[in-house]
């Protein structure tokens, strides 16, 4: 089974039990986002976000979240996994990236944040967990699968982006970044 499979089968087992929502609005408070910008949400989960903003779009790799999204939220959403979005042409005016990379197996973080990169989007922000999840998988798992510091995470994002601003606590990375040039 592929690993995109995997993350589908085990996140729409999640959600389906009430897997909870990270600090999505994490990034909206501390860079002051206006709410009429257009909006792409990388692991959108439960689309909490579709309520902030007007131009909404999530995307997320559980096909049973993205079904339940359709139907209960209002905005778009695209069934897809983070390291290959070739399939998103639209222009945003910014991405959110919140609590997701964490959940990234190591071999692949690098896979995703090229993808992402390629978006159309003006600005990324990007939220990060430097901890081990407090929430397992059925099989007493883990979900963060890459645990790195602050300073790591800088390391391989700046491979992919420019950072223009972060904040670097003790268990969380926020960054706001832009596309390299």
């Amino acid at each position: 089974m592929k690993w995109k499979d995997v993350e589908d089968e085990k996140y729409s087992f999640l959600y389906r039990n009430g897997y909870p929502v990270g600090r999505p609005m994490r990034s909206i408070k501390m860079f002051n986002i206006p709410k009429n910008l257009s909006c792409i949400d990388l692991g959108c989960g439960r689309g909490t976000l579709s309520s902030y903003f007007d131009n909404y779009t999530g995307v997320d790799i559980s096909s049973y979240i993205i079904e339940h999204n359709k139907k209960n939220r209002k905005g778009n959403y695209i069934h897809a996994s983070l390291d290959d979005l070739s399939i998103i042409t639209d222009h945003y005016d910014i991405a959110i990236c919140s609590d997701v990379m964490e959940h990234i197996p190591e071999n692949h973080v690098e896979s995703v944040l090229k993808s992402i990169s390629k978006l159309s989007v003006d600005s990324y922000y990007f939220t990060i967990s430097t901890v081990k999840s407090v929430i397992l998988d059925r099989d007493k798992n883990n979900l963060h699968l890459t645990v790195w510091n602050s300073e790591d995470w800088r390391k391989i994002i700046s491979k992919y982006f420019s950072i223009s601003n972060e904040e670097c606590l003790t268990s969380l990375y926020t960054i706001k970044c832009t596309q390299k040039k």
